[in-house]
C-alpha cells in the first residue's frame, strides 16, 4: 500500500475540502484522513469525500492514500462506505473492540488508542490490525485536541505492534523531537496545521512535511 521512498509517512487528518487536499498532495503527504463521524467538527459527507478523492486522484494518481475515520459506528456501515468510496484504509477512533477490528472487511485497518495516565503498552497488543495509532486522551473529544502525551509511551508500544502512527498535538515545531523519541511508521497531524477545525494552514502544512523529511535525513 505504501510505496513512498520516505522512511516516515505523513498523514493529515480532518480534510474537508478540495483545496486543502490538493495542498496535501503538493506537499508530498502520503495519507489524507477523511472524518465520517457526524459529531465531529471535521465531519464530511460521503459525497464530499468522493469529490475530494476524485480531484486528488485526477492530479496525483494513486500516490496519495485516503483513510476513512470512524468512531463507534456499525461495522457493516464502515465496511460498506470503505468499499463504495474505494478507501485505501479505515481508522477506528472510538471504543471498538479487538474483535470488531479483526472482523472488519477493509484493506488496511488502523486502530486508534487514546493515551491517559493509566494507559499501558500492553493495551495495544490485543489488536491484530495493520497499525496502532496513539493519540491523547480527552473527555471532550475522540481526537483533534491538539494535546500531546508522553512519547515514552509510544516508544514502548512501537516494538509490540506491526506499525505505529503517532498523533496528538504534533506541530511543525515539535515533530522533529517526536520523531527522534519514537521513530514511528507514520505521524498524524490535524489541529497542528489548522486555521480552524477542518481548514488547513497551507504554510504550516508544508513546514510540517519539511520538518519530517529533514528529521528522516538526520536519522537515515
Amino acid at each position: 500500500m505504501f510505496e513512498s521512498a520516505h522512511e516516515t509517512k505523513v498523514k493529515v487528518c480532518g480534510i474537508t475540502n478540495i483545496g486543502d487536499a490538493m495542498a496535501c498532495a503538493a506537499a508530498g503527504v502520503e495519507m489524507i484522513g477523511l472524518n465520517f463521524s457526524p459529531p465531529s467538527s471535521r465531519y464530511i459527507s460521503p459525497k464530499n469525500a468522493a469529490d475530494i478523492m476524485a480531484a486528488v486522484r485526477a492530479s496525483s494518481g494513486e500516490t496519495v492514500k485516503f483513510i476513512g475515520l470512524f468512531v463507534n459506528q456499525e461495522r457493516e456501515f464502515v465496511a460498506s462506505l470503505a468499499r463504495d468510496l474505494a478507501l485505501d484504509g479505515v481508522q477506528l477512533h472510538g471504543d471498538e473492540s479487538p474483535q470488531y477490528a479483526s472482523n472488519l472487511k477493509a484493506s488496511f485497518v488502523i486502530k486508534a488508542l487514546r493515551v491517559d495516565e493509566q494507559f499501558e503498552a500492553s493495551n495495544a497488543t490485543g489488536y491484530s490490525c495493520d497499525a496502532i495509532l496513539l493519540d491523547s486522551w480527552s473527555a471532550n473529544a475522540f481526537g483533534g485536541t491538539g494535546k500531546t502525551f508522553a512519547w515514552s509511551v509510544a516508544s514502548a508500544v512501537r516494538p509490540l505492534v506491526r506499525r505505529i502512527f503517532l498523533a496528538g498535538g504534533l506541530t511543525p515545531e515539535n515533530v522533529t523531537e517526536a520523531l527522534k523519541a519514537v521513530r514511528p511508521f507514520a505521524v498524524d497531524v490535524c489541529s497542528g496545521v489548522e486555521i480552524a477545525p477542518g481548514r488547513k494552514n497551507h504554510a504550516k502544512l508544508r513546514r510540517f512535511v519539511e520538518a519530517v523529511r529533514a528529521a528522516d535525513e538526520i536519522h537515515a
